[in-house]
């Protein structure tokens, strides 16, 4: 998932239990890869999911104020203009890597995702051992 690097830092952190997003897909996604986006453009680490909540705007952030979203009630109501219905990735736990890794040691053809982008479970997996050296035999 690509997230921009304040949000990324506070999810890492633990104070941003809810990811805000405009849109998202209808399959069900237990682990995310964080994506910082520029100027930091490295892979930073992973997120487990709770749980996928659909929301409309105002009950999103009710949730956001409740989960730590990030964002003030301005640029919440901004991104979200116009939008009916909302979607909130509501984080379990999160970890930073040992080793943030540059996408393009896996992905030579790298192209940051507007979003976020799927993986094969061994391409996760090889990222994984990557990021995570001290637990790559797990």
């Amino acid at each position: 998932m690509s997230i921009k690097p304040k949000y990324a830092d506070l999810i890492l952190a633990g104070s941003k239990r809810v990811e805000l997003r405009r849109s998202w897909p209808d399959t069900d996604v237990g682990v995310l890869v964080l994506y910082s986006s520029a100027p930091v453009q490295k892979l930073v680490g992973i997120v487990h999911v709770d749980e996928v909540r659909v929301e409309t705007p105002d009950a999103l952030w009710q949730l956001s104020k409740e989960f730590g979203g990030g964002v003030t009630d301005e640029e919440f109501f901004e991104y979200f203009k116009g939008k009916r219905k909302t979607f909130g990735i509501m984080i379990k736990s999160a970890e930073s890597a040992e080793h943030q890794l540059d996408p393009k040691e896996v992905f030579p053809d790298f192209v940051p995702p507007q979003s976020y982008m799927y993986l094969d479970p061994l391409v996760y997996h090889s990222i994984f051992n990557r990021m995570f050296p001290s637990r790559s035999d797990q």
